[in-house]
């Protein structure tokens, strides 16, 4: 039996991640700002307005939280880590995911961030969640197609 929980994060949660991070993620990282993994969930941990660890039997599979655009205004910035153990208990998490969507555009009633064309998992789930994706676009400091996505509370 899969004993799934979504849990607020801790430093041993991303301690725990950190040697397992999904290469996808690694590479849109690397081309959005260059920093590492450990860097990146660090940052996301301490500026988030709220970060949660999925665990799978114990085990983190992901991390992820939505982080103020600005100190004024209502505008979120949702983010995700995951390891390749998330896309086996894909089904498992998506189930849950719509609630901490729902969470996130309860504090911040517009949600945005930008996707590396490359992170096709990213952009299915991202579209399964209910977000807009628009068309390929240079970003980040290497200048690769990223998608903006959005989600507007109606």
């Amino acid at each position: 039996m899969i004993n799934a929980q979504i849990v607020p994060a801790t430093a041993e949660h991303i301690a725990e991640i950190i040697p397992r991070v999904r290469l996808a993620d690694i590479e849109e990282f690397s081309a959005t700002n260059g920093w590492s993994a450990a860097r990146v969930l660090e940052c996301g941990l301490r500026t988030s307005t709220f970060c949660c660890a999925g665990l799978i039997n114990g085990r983190v599979v992901t991390v992820f939280g939505v982080a103020p655009a600005s100190m004024i205004g209502g505008s979120g910035i949702p983010w995700l880590v995951g390891t390749d153990d998330l896309e086996r208990y894909q089904r498992t998490f998506l189930r849950r995911c719509r609630k901490v969507v729902a969470a996130m555009l309860s504090v911040y009633p517009y949600l945005e961030n930008y996707v590396d064309a490359r992170n096709h998992v990213a952009k299915a789930w991202l579209h399964w969640l209910g977000f807009t994706l628009e068309d390929p676009a240079p970003y980040g400091v290497l200048g690769l197609p990223f998608h903006r996505f959005y989600m507007e509370k109606y």
